[in-house]
């Protein structure tokens, strides 16, 4: 049986939770037959992921790897192109650091590609009915961070793995119990997230 894995971050920023880690969460394994489907957690600090990412690869050696984060402030679901050799924090990660300008792999290259096309996974989940679309940069947070980490493992280990990583908005009904104000971050429902991440993994099989 081929084997699935599947990430996403705990909360951050003083969220009590993780559109990411809700959509992960409520992923049935029954709806991806023929594939044996594992589930992390991931803590949202770099060092963290840079020792559990390359561990878990190496132990499940996975074929399709999909990994999920929050972008906060998008209006659609985001799926990543490229993973960058860059620690740049905008704000302390969960373990208090901020690296500034700092590279992930001091030897490694300057980027990596991802392996699961990503025009194919933006394009199932518009046909789930949500919008999406494909980014050229994933920032430069500890969402790159796994990002390189995961594709320099992969190319590292000599793994066939196919990687995604898909930002997700945050969910409307997390963005209700946001502090009212003149702005409103944008959302979409758990419900529409959740249709169009299945969708976007099936792509990726």
């Amino acid at each position: 049986m081929k084997r699935l894995l599947l990430t996403a971050f705990e909360p951050f920023a003083g969220r009590g939770a993780n559109p990411a880690l809700e959509v992960m969460s409520r992923l049935k394994p029954s709806a991806f037959r023929g594939w044996q489907v594992h589930k992390q957690k991931v803590p949202v600090t770099g060092l963290a992921a840079g020792r559990l990412i390359p561990a878990l690869l190496a132990r499940l050696k996975p074929d399709v790897m999909i990994s999920f984060g929050l972008a906060a402030g998008e209006a659609a679901v985001r799926v990543e192109r490229f993973a960058l050799n860059i620690q740049d924090y905008p704000i302390k990660d969960n373990a208090g650091r901020r690296p500034r300008g700092r590279k992930i792999k001091p030897e490694g290259p300057a980027a990596y590609f991802v392996g699961a096309d990503p025009l194919k996974l933006a394009a199932a989940s518009r046909r789930a009915g949500v919008p999406a679309y494909v980014s050229n940069y994933a920032g430069a947070y500890v969402c790159n961070n796994l990002m390189y980490e995961a594709l320099h493992a992969i190319a590292a280990q000599a793994l066939p793995t196919r990687f995604a990583f898909i930002h997700l908005p945050l969910t409307t009904e997390l963005a209700l119990l946001e502090k009212p104000g003149k702005t409103v971050t944008p959302s979409l429902p758990l419900a529409a997230l959740l249709r169009a991440s299945e969708a976007a993994i099936k792509a990726a099989l």
